[in-house]
């Protein structure tokens, strides 16, 4: 037999022992997120997040979310976010009429909750309460994806 052939041969045979070996014992399971929030952190790589948000330093068109819950705590107190709000209001009354209801949504949640309620609405229509913004929205993602890229969202404190 020559050469070429053996060599040929045994990596057939090393592909296919490999391939019985991860069919019979699967994998060690270590890349599977495991948790909302690990499933979030791959989310946010899937939806191409991390083209515009760095992390924790980076060049990025979007602002960086390193710190981004205290950042949103700070922004999302009441008279900070009726300051924002009434200004909006002034600014673009159509774009505060038509968004409302989400902002009462928010005002009736407190602490985590009105973050995490905040964000929801964000990667659905990112321009509810900052209209000229240029992040894309991402209203096609399920009540489940959402909930898990907050969780995500919610890490980085």
């Amino acid at each position: 037999m020559r050469f070429s052939v053996l060599v040929t041969l045994f990596g057939v045979g090393a592909v296919l022992m490999a391939v019985a070996v991860v069919f019979m014992y699967g994998t060690d399971g270590a890349d599977e997120p495991r948790t909302p929030a690990d499933h979030g952190r791959r989310l946010f790589r899937l939806q191409g997040c991390a083209t515009c948000h760095a992390i924790g330093g980076g060049i990025s068109r979007g602002p960086d979310l390193a710190g981004l819950i205290p950042r949103l705590s700070a922004r999302l107190t009441d008279a900070a976010y009726r300051d924002h709000l009434d200004s909006l209001q002034v600014a673009r009354p159509d774009v505060y009429a038509f968004f409302a209801p989400r902002y009462e949504g928010i005002f009736s949640a407190q602490g985590d909750e009105r973050i995490e309620a905040w964000f929801a609405q964000h990667l659905k229509n990112p321009r509810f309460d900052h209209f000229t913004g240029l992040m894309p929205d991402y209203d096609h993602l399920t009540e489940e994806q959402i909930e898990r890229l907050t969780a995500f969202i919610m890490t980085l404190k």
